[in-house]
């Protein structure tokens, strides 16, 4: 059994979907010490005035402590309406409409937190592209879990817990995590290598790693899914 663990990203780029796909049990890191300005809160999108601009989820202040799950949503201000603004840039894409549908069902949904919306349009977002994977939350599924002596000791913890034998993490983070402790732990520790083939964009200027939303913007679901097929492993 193989298993991951990842903080609750913003309609994340195609990466977090390939390693959403590469694994029989997701484990949402809603666990995590919030870091102000991440993806958690904001992704990428292209922009009729810049190459990119961010599309944004406002939050309250909270100390540097605070975990993800007990970050609130500053529903003050209509930030739904400002994205769907902000998306409009988008309206000659060939999926405009059926994209525009999903995020309006998503936005319709009132959360406090922003681990819960997250989570919420992470697994809306699967479905919408078939994505299988099993999708948990950590600390409701294991509460017990609440603390790590380092920082790449939380991927053991969740792999014990669940009985996996590999655990998958972004090749990003591979110089932070120790493999003899993992194979110690009688764990195979793996990192994916994100695939991010081009893809027609508006005036056929490819920039990379855009949200989600732009991949969806500009391919049918069996194009994006061809897509979060194609990774490879390393150690």
């Amino acid at each position: 059994m193989k298993t991951a663990l990842m903080q609750p990203y913003f309609f994340p780029y195609l990466g977090y979907f390939q390693l959403i796909h590469s694994v029989d049990e997701f484990v949402i890191f809603d666990q995590a010490q919030h870091i102000r300005r991440n993806w958690i809160t904001r992704n990428r999108i292209l922009s009729p005035h810049k190459e990119t601009v961010y599309i944004n989820i406002p939050v309250s202040k909270a100390s540097r402590e605070t975990k993800i799950k007990d970050i609130h949503i500053d529903n003050d201000f209509n930030w739904q309406e400002k994205i769907v603004q902000q998306l409009l840039y988008y309206k000659e894409a060939p999926n405009y409409i059926v994209v525009m549908k999903l995020l309006n069902e998503i936005f319709s949904v009132k959360f406090d937190f922003i681990s819960q919306f997250n989570i919420f349009l992470l697994k809306e977002t699967c479905s919408f592209l078939n994505i299988r994977t099993n999708i948990t939350v950590l600390s409701e599924k294991f509460p017990e879990i609440v603390d790590a002596n380092e920082a790449d000791e939380w991927g053991i913890k969740v792999s014990q817990a669940l009985n996996a034998t590999t655990y998958i993490n972004a090749i990003g983070g591979k110089e932070f995590y120790n493999q003899e402790k993992y194979n110690s732990n009688g764990l195979d520790i793996q990192f994916i290598n994100p695939i991010l083939n081009p893809y027609k964009q508006v005036n056929n200027h490819f920039v990379p790693a855009l949200s989600i939303i732009d991949v969806m913007m500009f391919n049918n679901t069996r194009e994006v899914m061809d897509m979060i097929e194609e990774y490879s492993f390393v150690k």
